[in-house]
C-alpha cells in the first residue's frame, strides 16, 4: 500500500489487506483515499514493470502478483464500450492485477461476484447479465472491466499475458446511469451491508474462481449458467458487425452466448447485449 492518504482510508480495509499479504493471498497493494480509475492506475503499474531492466525485475515468484488496486473514492472509473462512472465512498470500487487471462476470466469474475453478495446480504440471489453485469432484482448492481496486457512483469525475459480485473459494486446507493437502470445492496435488500465485510468474502473468492478456470472450468461455467439473466429471454447482440436477434440459449463451454435465430443457432463472443421488449 502507498503512504498516500494513508491515514485517510478505511481501517478495515487496511487490516484485510495486511492480512491478506501476511498470509500470501495476495502479494502486493495500492490502496489510496482517491485514485482516477483503479484499472487506469492498475494498467500504469503493470506497463511500467514491463518498461523496466530486466535485470532490475524481481523473480516470478516474487513478481508482486496478484496485485490489489483499491481507492475509498474513483473518480474517473472506466466502464466497458469507453463508459465513465464515478464510484462513491459508499461503494466498492478495485482491480485485480493476476497473471494469465482465461477465457473464462469474465465468466469467473461474475461468479465471484455474485457469489460474495449472496453471502454477506443472505437470503437473495443475483442474476449475470452477459458478459459483465451483476443484477438484484432485474436491476444492475455491479459491473466489471477486464483488460489484457502482454507484460514481462511475471518474467522478465518473456512477455506473458496479465488481467487487469476492474470491479465496482453499489453497495449502499446507486449512481444515476443514462443508459441503464441502477440499484444498490441496500436498496435491493433493505439490509445495510459493510464494504469492509463484501471484500473480506469477495478476494478470496475470486481469486479462488480465477484458479478454477484453469482446474474446474465446469463449476465456472455451472456458476454462471444457474444464474444466467437472459437464458430464455429474446436479446439482441452483435455478431460479425450483424445485428442480430433470437433467443437465448445460455452460454457454451468457451462462455460464449448462444442465440437461436429463425435460421438457426448463432455464437455471439462479445459486445452489447440486450434484452428485445415485447410490444
Amino acid at each position: 500500500m502507498t503512504n498516500n492518504d494513508a491515514a485517510d482510508v478505511d481501517h478495515s480495509i487496511r487490516r484485510l489487506i495486511d492480512r491478506w499479504k501476511a498470509d500470501g493471498l495476495i502479494a502486493s497493494s495500492d490502496y489510496q483515499r482517491e485514485m482516477t480509475s483503479t484499472n487506469t492506475i492498475a494498467g500504469q503499474w503493470v506497463q511500467s514493470h514491463s518498461e523496466q531492466d530486466p535485470s532490475s525485475q524481481v523473480s516470478s515468484n516474487q513478481a508482486g502478483l496478484p496485485r490489489l488496486v483499491i481507492a475509498d473514492h474513483q473518480t474517473q472509473g472506466r466502464g466497458r464500450l469507453g463508459r465513465s462512472w464515478e464510484a462513491k465512498t459508499d461503494g466498492l470500487a478495485f482491480s485485480l492485477i493476476v497473471k494469465g487471462c482465461h477465457e473464462l476470466l469474465s465468466i469467473a469474475v461474475g461468479v465471484a461476484v455474485a457469489e460474495a453478495i449472496e453471502h454477506v446480504a443472505a437470503p437473495v440471489r443475483c442474476g449475470l447479465k452477459w458478459p459483465n453485469d451483476v443484477w438484484m432484482s432485474g436491476v444492475k448492481v455491479a459491473g466489471t472491466l477486464i483488460e489484457r496486457f502482454e507484460s514481462s512483469v511475471i518474467d522478465p525475459e518473456h512477455a506473458a499475458p496479465v488481467a487487469v480485473i476492474g470491479i465496482g459494486i453499489n453497495v449502499s446507493s446507486s449512481p444515476t446511469l443514462t443508459d441503464a437502470n441502477a440499484i444498490s445492496i441496500a436498496e435491493a435488500t433493505g439490509k445495510l451491508v459493510g464494504r469492509a465485510t463484501l471484500l473480506e468474502e469477495l478476494i478470496p473468492g475470486l481469486i479462488h474462481q480465477v484458479e478454477q478456470c484453469d482446474s474446474q472450468p465446469d463449476e465456472v461455467l455451472d456458476g454462471f449458467r444457474r444464474r444466467c439473466a437472459l437464458t430464455g429471454e429474446m436479446i439482441r447482440c452483435s455478431v460479425d458487425g450483424s445485428s442480430i436477434e433470437g433467443r437465448c440459449e445460455g452460454i457454451n463451454d468457451r462462455g460464449e452466448l448462444r442465440v437461436q435465430t429463425e435460421t438457426g443457432e448463432v455464437i455471439c463472443r462479445s459486445g452489447e447485449v440486450n434484452r428485445v421488449r415485447k410490444a
